[in-house]
C-alpha cells in the first residue's frame, strides 16, 4: 500500500495531479517539496468507486466491501 501512496505523491510533486485527503491520513510533512492546505467549512462530498463492468478482481471486491463498511460507520 505504501508504494501506491508514494506513486500518487509523485504525481502531485510532478504537477500532474492534486489530492484531497482527510487530515487523519497524516500526510503532512510527507515531503519537503509539498505542502498541505487545510480546507475549512467544506460540505461532505459523495464517494464513488468506478470499476470496469467485467472486473472480477478479488482485490476490487474486497476494497468495495471495506469502503462500504467504513462509509456506513461514518
Amino acid at each position: 500500500m505504501i508504494g501506491a501512496v508514494e506513486d500518487k505523491v509523485e504525481l502531485v510533486a510532478g504537477g500532474q495531479a492534486i489530492a484531497t485527503v482527510p487530515a487523519s491520513a497524516g500526510l503532512t510533512g510527507l515531503r519537503p517539496d509539498l505542502t498541505t492546505v487545510p480546507l475549512e467549512d467544506v460540505e461532505p462530498s459523495h464517494v464513488v468507486l468506478a470499476t470496469r463492468a467485467d472486473d472480477r478482481s478479488r482485490l476490487v471486491a474486497a476494497f468495495r466491501r471495506i469502503a462500504q463498511a467504513q462509509l456506513a460507520g461514518a
